[in-house]
């Protein structure tokens, strides 16, 4: 993604966090691409380096200056931006064009546009905050059709599964478990239906279990 114009058009969250992505990955690859020059040349000891140079002197492998602050805020709008709350990942290109495409007729200004477009509102409620009088310009009809449009531009969240090994304490065989995405960024383990079995626990006699230790004694 190049920026032709800066004052072309309003960029949305989605937008900014796909062009950083964009930044970020080619900053990782001319690092990598640097490491590698410097230790090809470390192992070769051939003097000048047979690397292409560019007009002007310049090496195509130097990383461009970029200062500490910027890099700082690089990495944390695209942390901020790729956050769970945000609706950045159920986005796509197209569904956010065809949005906006069919929010023209509720005449919302550009800045509310942009706010449903961010925001992803579910819920009247949000709405309300996100457009000023909103009940009295577009009634309840007009608010759930907004709310089912930004639903329907948003992808659904794909579920995956991924195996892996579990070795016995005596490690006497193995056998596969499948982990499943939790939608949140992380693996669980499924729920056994034989979980559900309330554990029983034996409390007879002197300082056996826990209501055994609490009783008093009587005098």
């Amino acid at each position: 993604m190049q920026i032709i114009n800066s004052r072309a058009a309003l960029l949305s969250n989605y937008e900014v966090l796909e062009l950083l992505k964009e930044q970020e990955a080619d900053h990782l690859a001319r690092q990598r691409t640097a490491l590698r020059v410097k230790k090809e040349e470390e192992q070769n000891e051939a003097g000048p380096s047979s690397r292409n140079v560019l007009p002007g002197g310049r090496d195509p492998t130097a990383l461009p200056e970029i200062s500490e602050n910027m890099r700082t805020l690089q990495v944390e709008a695209i942390a901020y931006l790729s956050a769970d709350h945000q609706p950045t990942a159920l986005q796509t290109p197209e569904g956010i064009t065809e949005l906006t495409k069919q929010l023209q007729p509720f005449e919302l200004t550009k800045a509310e546009k942009l706010q449903i477009v961010n925001l992803a509102p579910r819920s009247t409620v949000e709405l309300y905050v996100i457009v000023e009088e909103s009940e009295d310009r577009f009634g309840e009809d007009g608010m759930n059709s907004i709310l089912a449009l930004v639903n329907a531009s948003l992808s659904e969240a794909t579920t995956t599964t991924t195996t892996v090994t579990s070795t016995s304490p005596s490690g006497e065989g193995s056998e596969p478990i499948q982990l499943i995405d939790d939608d949140q960024g992380g693996l669980v383990y499924p729920v056994d239906e034989h979980e559900d079995i309330e554990p029983e626990f034996d409390d007879s006699g002197d300082g056996a279990g826990v209501e055994g230790d609490l009783e008093m004694d009587e005098d």
